[in-house]
């Protein structure tokens, strides 16, 4: 079996907020998800989980850290618009980033709204990654537009592609499409 391999791109999303209280009591809570991106056959993996750190100072002080469950989505092609890794500037400081766009508001839905990532627009997904994982997000960002320049140009072709087998299929049923198109967006 001749399986594609395709990259697979680390990254990181961080997000903190500060709380006084009447008191004097001070909170401060930072959530990093750490998750990855990587294409399958004709669609776009996501998968992040995490991690809350909570300090509370005031009369004592506590810290709590709480991770939370891997979380997935799977994002067809069709509602892809591409991605990018913008050149570098002197200005970003923070390192680089890997931007995917959607072609579609309701591709990163699952990640957009109060239950996923709480992206600042809904169209776009912007992800830090490490200085070292530059060179993979941007052979992440050509296999992307790679994949994409080969999907079918009919768009109910794209709505009949079967999603990647992640299951061992006979090799009399490589042809049969599958009962139903999967819909995870």
């Amino acid at each position: 079996m001749n399986a594609t391999r395709f990259s697979a791109v680390p990254f990181t999303l961080k997000r903190s907020s500060d709380l006084w209280d009447a008191h004097g009591g001070y909170e401060s809570t930072t959530e990093t998800a750490h998750g990855l991106v990587r294409l399958e056959a004709d669609q776009l993996v996501i998968q992040w989980r995490i991690a809350v750190q909570t300090e509370k100072m005031g009369d004592t002080w506590e810290t709590s850290e709480t991770i939370e469950p891997v979380k997935e989505i799977v994002i067809p092609l069709a509602k892809v618009a591409g991605a990018a890794v913008p050149p570098r500037r002197w200005w970003h400081i923070r390192g680089p980033r890997l931007v995917i766009a959607a072609s579609d508001l309701l591709a990163f839905e699952k990640i957009a709204g109060e239950q996923g990532l709480k992206l600042k627009h809904p169209a776009k997904m912007v992800l830090r990654i490490k200085r070292p994982d530059r060179l993979l997000a941007e052979e992440f960002a050509a296999e992307l537009s790679l994949a994409m320049v080969r999907l079918p140009a009919d768009p109910a072709e794209n709505e009949q592609l079967a999603s990647p087998a992640r299951h061992a299929v006979a090799p009399g049923q490589a042809n049969v499409p599958a009962d139903s198109p999967s819909e995870d967006a």
